[in-house]
């Protein structure tokens, strides 16, 4: 949004054309607009540990908390066992460079995150360097540092169930489905992480510290 918004306004019941259309600019400084607007309570839910309803899907919400990344130790062994099997990758045409390349685990721009805050939910986004605000090459080094993430709600589980949050196979090796249904089941099952409920996932829009 940086430069301004450009916004095109046309007449109630006309047909639109580029002729009758006017075109307006907006200037603003991204990051303070949007801070300020969902800091607004009108716009979006400051989330102070209230119970959150399904009929929350798709709003704004502004969250305060410590972020952790959730435990995966079992997950990444399983991960290691699919890199170092290839065959896998035979089911689709691929030079041996490719393949070669698909058997290490790739860097992946889309990290698991869980956020604590005094709430009986667990919050759960998975972050993309993006959204940060400041310094991206340090923003891990300081795990249990105090964020604020503004993000859309996507889903609400009240429920103690255990909840997939992250499955490796597809965020880190990209595997298309065509290779996971020739893949073992239980390789499968056992790269997907599960946190335990009531947990929120959410899609960040601004992660700042």
């Amino acid at each position: 949004m940086e430069g301004g918004l450009d916004i095109k306004l046309v007449k109630t019941g006309t047909i639109v054309k580029e002729k009758n259309s006017t075109n307006y600019t907006m200037k603003s400084s991204s990051l303070e607009q949007i801070v300020n607007w969902t800091f607004d309570e009108k716009n979006a839910i400051n989330y102070d540990g209230e119970n959150l309803d399904t009929e929350d899907k798709d709003k704004l919400i502004v969250l305060n908390g410590k972020m952790s990344i959730p435990e995966m130790s079992e997950n990444i062994e399983m991960v290691n066992t699919i890199a170092r099997n290839t065959s896998w990758f035979d089911v689709v045409a691929m030079s041996d460079e490719d393949k070669k390349t698909m058997s290490y685990i790739k860097e992946s721009d889309n990290v698991p995150i869980l956020l604590e805050l005094d709430s009986d939910y667990i919050f759960n986004c998975n972050l993309r360097k993006d959204c940060i605000i400041g310094n991206k090459d340090d923003f891990f080094d300081n795990i249990d540092n105090e964020i604020t993430i503004i993000g859309r709600i996507d889903k609400i589980y009240n429920t103690e169930e255990e909840i997939e949050i992250y499955d490796l196979v597809k965020e880190v090796f990209k595997l298309n489905r065509a290779i996971r249904r020739k893949m073992p089941k239980e390789s499968l099952k056992d790269a997907i992480i599960y946190e335990t409920g009531p947990l929120v996932k959410i899609t960040p829009i601004i992660i700042y510290k």
